[in-house]
This record gives C-alpha cells, sequence and structure tokens, in this order.
C-alpha cells in the first residue's frame, strides 16, 4: 500500500511539473514542512489534547501554479488527493515581491488564512515559511500553524506582479 501512496505522489511531481496547459507554468516546488500547531480546546479537540504540538505535513507535496496569469496552490491532501486551492474556493494573491522573496496569501472565505513566504537565505538555499490560522463556526478545529521547509525550485521572477 506504501508503494502505491509513493508512485502516487511521484505521478503528482512529475505531471505538475510538467505544464498542463500551454499557458500554465509552475514557478515553485515544495514538500514536507516541519513546525508547531496551537489546537484551541473547541469541538473535537478535548482539553488534553488542545495546546502546542509538534506537527508537519510529511510527504506532502505543493507547488505554486500560473495559469493565465492567475496564480494557484496544488498540493496533495490527507486522503492523498490532488487539491488545487482555487478549485476549494480559495483566492490566491501574491501581497509581497522582491528579486529573492515573495509572500503569497490564500484566503478561504469564513474559515481558513494561510501565508506562504518563499526566500533565498544567506547560504543560497531556497526555503518557506508557512503559516495557517482555522477558525469558524463550520469548522470542528480550531487551529493555527507555522511550519517551515526546503523549496525544490522557487522561479522568483515568474511570479505575476
Amino acid at each position: 500500500m506504501k508503494n502505491i501512496i509513493y508512485i502516487g505522489l511521484f505521478v503528482f511531481a512529475v505531471l505538475l511539473s510538467k505544464p498542463v496547459f500551454a499557458e500554465e507554468s509552475v514557478i515553485a516546488h515544495f514538500k514536507s514542512p516541519q513546525g508547531k500547531t496551537y489546537y484551541a480546546n473547541t469541538g473535537l479537540v478535548s482539553k488534553k489534547d488542545a495546546g502546542w504540538k509538534n506537527d508537519g505535513i510529511e510527504g506532502g507535496i505543493t507547488e505554486i501554479v500560473v495559469n493565465n496569469g492567475n496564480l494557484d496552490v496544488r498540493y496533495v491532501d490527507a486522503t492523498k488527493r490532488i487539491m488545487s486551492a482555487s478549485g476549494d474556493g480559495g483566492e490566491v494573491k501574491i501581497f509581497g515581491k522582491g528579486m529573492s522573496t515573495v509572500s503569497i496569501l490564500v484566503h478561504y472565505p469564513r474559515h481558513t488564512i494561510e501565508v506562504y513566504n518563499f526566500y533565498k537565505d544567506e547560504d543560497g538555499n531556497i526555503k518557506y515559511i508557512y503559516t495557517s490560522t482555522r477558525s469558524g463556526e463550520d469548522l470542528p478545529i480550531i487551529k493555527s500553524s507555522i511550519y517551515v521547509g526546503s523549496c525544490d525550485f522557487v522561479y522568483f521572477d515568474k511570479f505575476p506582479e
């Protein structure tokens, strides 16, 4: 079963790293961030399970895509399905851009805000910081996370203005 999952993730990475449509480009590829999450004692989270926890998205693959000038975030979710932020109702926007940095905001109305900060560090490594806040009446778990990870690539010059 594990081999099937790994093969599926590999196929996902190969397919999304090549343009699917003539106007589509993958401009960032990153995976497996690690960090911390704070779980609020609400909904499905008991008092003993609330608080700060080590967390991460082990084996998670995410890409930033530009299609006809529009940004999107694609990722493999917990069920191993390929998802799209914009296809899931998210609004994807750049809110900061430099020569070797870029920040993207993903807003899912009424429940989630995600921020992806990509940067080149002093050693020339391309990394990212991912933050997420989930809250809303319809959500069974309220939480905030901060993760960090390395990128396979980020084409800073390809992000739309």
